[in-house]
């Protein structure tokens, strides 16, 4: 191996090290964002529906959590935030541009995509900006009037 050749391959390797560090860098190598998965035990897919047992799920505990779904029974991965007092947003959690997750913004409103280019979505699934042209399909996500421990989201 040459000299150069081998400051070349030093620098290749620096340089994808780098990209990984830089926020969502990997994400688009992997498509995996940060959201947490959801324990199986707490979720059950029923029909058209997707009930949360809320104690079950800490991440959706406070305000600006959020949790991913990932269950060959439902019509798309989905990833369900936490938006306010009893308020919870579920949209799929697939961006539509390259397959790479997306994640919950709490303190700017929006899903964003974990790839490097940041497509950007409301909390109602709607394309904000971003290399994506499609929105996110959006479920209804409500607490359980009989069982406020529950989250009910129609598929």
């Amino acid at each position: 191996m040459t000299r150069r050749s081998l400051v070349t391959a030093i620098g290749a390797a620096g340089a994808g090290t780098c990209v990984c560090g830089l926020g969502g860098g990997c994400a688009t190598f992997s498509k995996v964002g940060a959201t947490p998965a959801i324990a199986a035990d707490a979720y059950a897919v029923e029909a058209k529906t997707l009930k949360v047992t809320l104690g079950k799920t800490t991440p959706l505990a406070n305000v600006g959590g959020s949790v991913k779904v990932i269950d060959a029974r439902l019509p798309t991965p989905i990833i369900i935030a936490r938006t306010g007092a009893g308020e919870y947003a579920a949209v799929s959690l697939l961006c539509p541009h390259r397959g790479v997750e997306v994640e919950y913004q709490h303190e700017r409103q929006r899903f964003r995509c974990a790839s490097l280019g940041h497509s950007t979505f409301g909390t109602d699934g709607k394309l904000k900006k971003g290399l994506s042209k499609k929105s996110l399909s959006r479920y209804t996500a409500a607490l359980d009037p009989a069982d406020k421990n529950r989250l009910v989201v129609t598929l």
